[in-house]
């Protein structure tokens, strides 16, 4: 794209809206019918006659099927509130940046014996995610089996200076996962987990182990068996889990809302 196609961006054009949007204020026109008139000139002023690109022709709002269009919209709107659709649970809970109670509750919505009822799903799609964030790490051979153990809050070998926010033991793996929203990440806790996580797989006889590093952005894993993943991709798992089209449970939409709701910690 050259610099010609954003020239809808300069000053001289921006300028231009704004005064003929303040005429329009002082003319018989009603508000609706402004709006159209806003709408045209930002469509008008973002490429000029010259610059437009080929095929891009300009287009006009029609202030009637606006106004058409606004009463089923609000009729819509006020339908999803009346029956739950637009309640976050999370949010109304307080959940926030809270990264106790924000652990607490990925614990369940990852345990395979919660009261969600969707089982293993949704931690099989975090590890699906996950060997495919990482193709070359061999993660594909990290096995859940039927029923995954999962604790919160754990302390491996009673070690409670070092406690886990989450552990996961599959059939032929241990999977520590770390939760860090706002707290920086402390002296060697990386180092110290996957260490922990090692000795706690080859203490049940399980070949493989691992680390997920659960932070606000992915980034570059430092470590061997440590794993980085963003909220987003812990977001994009939920939604994978969750998003069948005969999934239109209570259990499933607030898996969902859950996923919404931790998109923003970042």
């Amino acid at each position: 794209m050259t610099q010609s196609e954003f020239n809808w961006l300069n000053l001289k054009s921006v300028l231009n809206v704004i005064k003929q949007v303040r005429t329009s204020r002082h003319q018989d026109v009603d508000r609706l019918a402004r709006l159209g008139v806003l709408f045209n000139l930002i469509s008008g002023a973002r490429y000029d006659s010259d610059t437009a690109p080929v095929g891009r022709a300009k287009f006009e709002i029609d202030p009637a099927r606006i106004a058409s269009f606004l009463p089923i919209l609000r009729k819509s709107l006020e339908a999803c509130r009346h029956d739950g659709r637009l309640i976050n649970v999370w949010s109304v809970a307080g959940l926030k940046r809270n990264e106790v109670r924000t652990s607490a509750v990925l614990g369940w919505v990852l345990d395979s014996r919660g009261s969600h009822g969707f089982g293993s799903v949704v931690m099989r799609e975090l590890l699906n995610l996950v060997g495919r964030l990482y193709p070359d790490k061999n993660f594909g051979s990290f096995r859940l089996g039927e029923r995954p153990k999962i604790s919160v809050e754990h302390s491996a070998f009673q070690d409670s200076a070092n406690r886990v926010d989450i552990a996961i033991e599959g059939e032929n793996c241990v999977v520590f996962i770390e939760v860090k929203i706002d707290a920086p990440e402390g002296r060697d806790q990386l180092v110290r987990y996957v260490d922990l996580a090692q000795k706690k797989a080859t203490a049940l006889g399980k070949p493989e182990f691992a680390v997920l590093y659960l932070c606000q952005t992915r980034g570059k894993a430092r470590l061997d068996n440590v794993y980085n993943i963003s909220w987003k991709d812990l977001g994009r798992a939920i939604m994978a889990g969750t998003s069948g089209e005969q999934e239109t449970t209570m259990s499933a939409l607030l898996l969902r809302q859950f996923a919404f709701h931790i998109k923003t910690l970042h």
